[in-house]
């Protein structure tokens, strides 16, 4: 019994240092944010899709800590101590990869619109390299996302069988 509240103890322990870091986090991004957005206010030079682009970034990256507040959290709150406590883990490791490829792909669609508005100022001769550039990106993109889902799917098929064969190298032990 001793040793489950001090486990439990750690447990509370560490909980709470998770909350105070990321709430010490979001405090520092948006104090930075709000200074940022003071200098780009006061900076008549900075044409306005340059501002958007910084609005979309900032928006973004609090959505990214958000983000990886929850999973890290989901991850505090399962049972180590039992059988599906890895397969646990895989999914909430998955369902931050999820949330964090789905917030690239709104970022890609976000600034579709500022990417084709700098390209119109550039010489015509440049322009196919800035699409050949953004294409592959996206292009590299879209294979890594495709190997991480890939992978994930191959960890689940793995821990489902070492899971179902745990019970029976207990049982092949205990005889």
């Amino acid at each position: 019994m001793k040793n489950q509240k001090i486990a439990q103890e750690i447990l509370d322990f560490n909980k709470n240092a998770v909350k105070m870091s990321f709430d010490a986090l979001s405090s520092f991004s948006d104090q930075t944010a709000k200074a940022a957005d003071q200098f780009l206010g006061a900076t008549p030079n900075i044409p306005a899709d340059g501002k958007k682009a910084f609005g979309t970034f900032i928006k973004e990256n609090q959505t990214a800590q958000t983000n990886l507040k929850n999973c890290v959290e989901a991850g505090l709150e399962i049972d180590w101590t039992t059988m599906k406590a890895p397969v646990k883990g895989l999914e909430a490791m998955e369902s931050f990869y999820n949330s964090a490829f789905s917030q690239a792909i709104a970022i890609q669609k976000e600034t579709k619109e500022l990417l084709k508005k700098t390209t119109e100022q550039l010489p015509k001769e440049a322009k196919p390299v800035v699409e050949f550039w953004n294409d592959a990106f996206n292009s590299n993109f879209q294979i890594f996302q495709s190997f991480v889902t890939q992978n994930f799917e191959v960890a689940k098929k793995v821990l489902a069988n070492v899971s179902a064969e745990a019970p029976k190298a207990a049982k092949a032990a205990s005889k």
